[in-house]
């Protein structure tokens, strides 16, 4: 009974905050969801690996293995890595809910929302950056024009997002989009 509680908690509050400020946030989207550079949502078909990448591309995940962000043609992307995406699946299996009860539903159907969810990454077109640096601690976006504000409210493990990864990743990440950056768009 516990557990349904807890979950029956969980749901509202999930959907208590995606019903409030909605006008305070779809300004802010409206600027950096702008076509010109501005921040996508999606949900590819697969996880990005190793696989998917080509040549140029490259793809961090943080030190504790839960987020990547990932530099793919002419866009760079964040969202769960591939083995954090495994494991959350796993967990939110519907089909290992147990009992037919009111808590049961309750529990299906917030683990049923999760799952829909867990996919999305963020991304945003190489075009809008003019540079990244590691500088020491984590990766530093100067962007072209308004500054974008996606990686800022991210933390990881109680730190921010972009001081979640090794130095030597986030260097590699840095080299690859400067050179992304710095190429030539007739290439």
């Amino acid at each position: 009974m516990r557990h349904a509680w807890t979950l029956l908690i969980i749901g509202a509050v999930v959907v208590a905050s995606a019903c409030s400020g909605k006008s305070e946030r779809s300004e802010k989207r409206e600027r950096d969801e702008a076509p010109d550079g501005g921040v996508t949502l999606s949900k590819p078909n697969t996880a990005i690996s190793e696989d998917t990448l080509k040549a140029g591309d490259v793809r961090i995940v943080t030190t504790n293995g839960g987020v990547d962000l990932a530099l793919i043609g002419d866009s760079i992307s964040s969202g769960l890595s591939p083995e954090a995406l495994r494991k959350v699946r796993r967990e939110t299996d519907t089909a290992n809910v147990t009992g037919s009860g009111f808590g049961a539903q309750i529990e299906k159907m917030v683990k049923g929302s999760v799952q829909g969810a867990i996919g999305t990454r963020v991304s945003f077109p190489v075009s809008a950056v003019r540079s990244v640096h590691y500088d020491g601690e984590k990766l530093v976006f100067e962007w072209n024009g308004e500054p974008r504000k996606i990686f800022e409210q991210a933390k990881m493990d109680g730190k921010p997002l972009l001081a979640s990864f090794s130095p030597e990743d986030a260097k590699r990440f840095a080299d690859a989009v400067n050179a992304r950056v710095a190429k030539p768009k007739n290439m």
